[in-house]
């Protein structure tokens, strides 16, 4: 008996041990995390191979290899850990920025996006670097308007980060570009469109209203200048906006998101006829990721028409390549209504509402809530 009593002993000691040894090889860790992240990530290794089922060690140790460039090992830390911590909000968007750096962006949108669905956390810088990183992968996918969905909210932190207003600036532009491809002069153009664009965001209305203007003067004839200066008039003077607009496409008369916007102005201001000339010719130009929206103002123009029945099919397509949008359902419902397909009419306004409760639907590019005004 007094064997078996040492023996209980002697394993409640080692154990104790182990315990003690695992929180010395945390405690060590996090005292060497920001001086010397490459011993910190050796001691949560070996912190780890005593817990492996610790999922904030795979956090930090995920981040601690994100910070070393180690990004594939990274994704593979933060895996394990999400394995075990699926709702860790924050360690989602670390997936999206390690994947951002392995060249994999769909899947990097689609981590970050889970990441915000459950919360970035508090931290400023890290909510930052994630929303510019999103808002650069859809930049190259010419969604300029989702790109400035994700800048907008770091708006409330009063900060102009360089990252950022470069961001903006290729958005009011419509540059879907590396920007370090871009020539210096074109660098720079970027960044006052920027400037002024974030002052606008930040709610400075006059810094914004000074930049534009001076933007203007300095570079009259840069493509994108007066379009981005028109997006910035859409919201309290349309009719300015729209001769900002018909300026660029005297010099700049391939630039898609401006044919876009202005036949949704024309349209509205009674001319349905130039609309559609300008949605045809936008169509030939967009990337397919916009083919919905120039389909949409095609429909709306026929509507404006008395030609309901020519823009059922169009406002069909919208739907069918965009059905997350709830204005593509409201177009649509008008069209059914006015065929006399109640039922269907029905179907698209209850679709509509139930969107629209959801989300602030976007419809141009560059521009929030255009179609609802």
């Amino acid at each position: 008996m007094k064997l078996f009593l040492a023996g209980l002993l002697l394993a409640g000691l080692a154990a104790t041990q182990t315990t003690e040894n695992f929180d010395d090889l945390v405690h060590r860790a996090e005292a060497v995390l920001d001086s010397n992240p490459a011993e910190a990530a050796a001691l949560y290794k070996q912190a780890l191979d005593q817990r492996p089922s610790w999922p904030e060690g795979w956090f930090y140790m995920g981040g601690v290899l994100y910070r070393l460039d180690h990004y594939q090992e990274a994704l593979d830390a933060f895996h394990k850990g999400l394995a075990l911590a699926p709702n860790n909000g924050t360690a989602w968007a670390f997936v999206g920025l390690a994947e951002y750096e392995l060249g994999h962006l769909d899947s990097a949108l689609s981590a970050i996006a889970k990441g915000e669905q459950m919360g970035l956390g508090s931290n400023a810088g890290f909510e930052t670097a994630v929303r510019q990183r999103a808002a650069m992968i859809l930049i190259h996918s010419s969604l300029f308007d989702q790109a400035m969905s994700q800048l907008q909210p770091l708006a409330k932190h009063q900060e102009s980060p360089a990252a950022v207003v470069e961001a903006v600036g290729l958005c009011a532009l419509a540059i879907a570009a590396d920007p370090s491809k871009l020539s210096e002069s074109r660098r720079k153009v970027v960044d006052r469109a920027g400037q002024a664009m974030w002052a606008a965001t930040s709610q400075r209305p006059k810094d914004a209203e000074d930049g534009f203007r001076q933007l203007l003067a300095d570079y009259p004839s840069e493509p994108g200048v007066h379009y981005a200066f028109g997006l910035y008039l859409m919201d309290t003077d349309q009719h300015a906006a729209l001769e900002q607009f018909e300026k660029e496409l005297s010099t700049n008369p391939t630039h898609w998101p401006t044919l876009l916007v202005t036949a949704f102005l024309k349209t509205r201001e009674g001319a349905p006829d130039v609309a559609m000339q300008l949605a045809e010719r936008a169509r030939k130009l967009t990337p397919s990721s916009y083919y919905w929206l120039c389909d949409a103002e095609m429909g709306r123009a026929l509507l404006a028409q008395d030609q309901p029945a020519k823009a059922v099919p169009l406002f069909e397509e919208s739907v069918k390549l965009q059905p997350e949008n709830a204005q593509t359902h409201f177009y649509l419902e008008q069209a059914y209504r006015r065929v006399g397909r109640k039922a269907e009419a029905q179907r698209e306004k209850a679709e509509f509402v139930r969107l629209k409760s959801q989300q602030d639907p976007l419809s141009l590019p560059g521009v929030v809530n255009s179609t609802s005004r």
